[in-house]
């Protein structure tokens, strides 16, 4: 496993990823899969993606590329220094989960400045490879903090450490090994010619991994690199055309270019490519390479996938939480779910829209209804931080859906009658309030509580239908449940928030 360390701009490291593989040789192009694949699951947000190439001994190989953004992972003191310690785990999984290929590593990640561990500028990018048959394969990307464990006492009796795990497939059939063939596409942020050792070594190019393949605001020339496979050349030579197709989500063509490559020896020929993107509009594209003969018949080809950003937020590190929260706000829950299976980019242009439809001033610069929304965001973040960002917390979601309450009753301490079973009796519902407190301990649960209530009905940033039987006002109870300031929200007047 290779590792480089690399200071770039905070949007480079916002990285969301997708499993590249190439397309067999005759194949139909198939839909892009809609949704933002590679992203991890778990306690640290990281990005992978995985692209196939062909192996000597008639194996294929697949290269797996992670970035691991700095604030994701813990720095602590050691020395005149500050070290964060990473394990980094990649299996190939064949059929019934059996493990055809692995490869654990830890590494020490190190810096001076106590300010840039916790800068988004800084972040670690990690790249394994794994030669196995051709077939198709399930692999798992497992990263892991080993300076922090998991959250809950069983985790911490069994040691195990804040993690984030990715899950994909990807395809290393017989395809890969026909005559002609293209390898997986990877897309870069930067290709140059090769003229020091580096990590990112492909022939005669230095290529700098992007494995969340998103261009547009601070990359607006897409660059990706590929390998054309064929018998060796006659003795005169081989000339191909390459055919490069750029795609909408809807199969529109966008654009078409070719260019030509000459061989005189060898098996596997290292190609890259550059295309200029800024026209394109914020949304998920698929970019197609096809190798042809005479009449223009794709004799083999190849695809990935990629997004266009041309907003700020879309490539902040804290982009995917920002979504979420937008979607469960604004949308229906049969919206959000739709909303979730979207692509980075077609979520930037269906959130656009949104905004646009509600700005209370469409003539002029400023969206007040974005900008509210982000102020909630903020104070969520500021003041309902626990164990997650504030804005995910039940306390952030209802300052950020309703606003700041009318009254707010907070016990940290509570004893005698300043009890939970006291605080909400007559408050709220009998049969909610025996469900809420403790069994057994009515008026004297101890719990620390805080309930919310806003007089009418409060301030929504767009106004829903369901919103109409509220007529009195409305009251929200928040438990800290363990005792270490994380509330949940135990009782709702609002049918519909829970």
């Amino acid at each position: 496993m290779r590792r480089y360390h690399i200071r770039a701009p905070h949007w480079l490291l916002a990285l969301a990823a997708c499993a590249l593989t190439g397309t067999p040789t005759g194949a139909t192009v198939a839909t892009p899969t809609p949704g933002e694949t590679g992203v991890s699951v778990g306690d640290i947000h990281y990005n992978a993606c995985a692209v196939a190439y062909r192996h000597d001994g008639g194996n294929a190989r697949a290269e797996f590329f992670i970035r691991v953004p700095y604030r994701e992972i813990r720095f602590i003191p050691s020395g005149q220094q500050f070290e964060a310690r990473l394990r980094v785990t990649v299996e190939l999984l064949g059929r019934k989960g059996r493990r055809v290929g692995y490869q654990q590593r830890e590494a020490r990640v190190q810096s001076m400045d106590a300010e840039a561990t916790a800068d988004s500028l800084l972040g670690e990018i990690y790249t394994v490879g794994l030669v196995a048959p051709p077939a198709k394969y399930r692999y798992r990307i497992t990263v892991e903090d080993m300076n922090v464990a998991r959250r809950g006492l069983v985790y911490q009796m069994k040691n195990k450490k804040r993690q984030g795990e990715v899950l994909g497939d990807i395809d290393l059939s017989e395809w890969l090994l026909q005559n002609p063939a293209i390898s997986g596409i990877e897309f870069a942020w930067d290709i140059k010619d090769r003229t020091t050792e580096t990590p990112f070594a492909k022939g005669a190019y230095e290529v700098l991994p992007h494995p969340s393949a998103y261009y547009g605001a601070y990359r607006d020339m897409l660059a990706a690199y590929y390998e054309i496979y064929d018998a060796p050349p006659p003795v005169e030579g081989r000339s191909y055309r390459v055919r490069t197709m750029i795609f909408s989500s809807a199969g529109d063509t966008l654009l078409e270019s070719l260019d030509s490559l000459r061989v005189t020896e060898g098996t596997a020929w290292p190609h890259t490519l550059h295309a200029d993107v800024a026209s394109l509009p914020a949304g998920h594209y698929r970019l197609r390479i096809d190798l042809l003969r005479e009449g223009d018949l794709a004799i083999a080809s190849s695809q990935g996938e990629f997004d266009m950003l041309w907003e700020v937020d879309s490539w902040s590190s804290d982009a995917a939480d920002l979504y979420e929260v937008t979607a469960r706000t604004l949308l229906s829950q049969e919206e959000a779910y739709g909303f979730r299976q979207l692509s980075r980019g077609e979520k930037e242009a269906r959130l656009a829209e949104l905004w646009r439809a509600i700005d209370p001033t469409p003539d002029t610069a400023t969206n007040e209804a974005r900008r509210d929304f982000r102020a909630r965001i903020a104070y969520a973040n500021t003041h309902y931080s626990v164990f997650e960002k504030g804005m995910l917390s039940d306390r952030g979601r209802i300052w950020i859906q309703f606003g700041e309450p009318d009254d707010i009753k907070i016990e940290r301490l509570p004893v005698s009658d300043k009890t939970l079973g006291y605080a909400v009796d007559g408050q709220i519902p009998k049969t909610s309030k025996d469900m809420l407190t403790k069994p057994g301990q009515g008026v004297v649960d101890t719990r620390p509580f805080e309930i919310w209530t806003y007089n009418l009905r409060g301030h929504e940033t767009i106004p829903r239908r369901r919103m109409n039987e509220v007529s009195a006002g409305m009251k929200f109870v928040f438990v800290d449940e363990q005792g270490y300031g994380d509330y949940t929200l135990r009782y709702s007047s609002v049918s519909g928030v829970r």
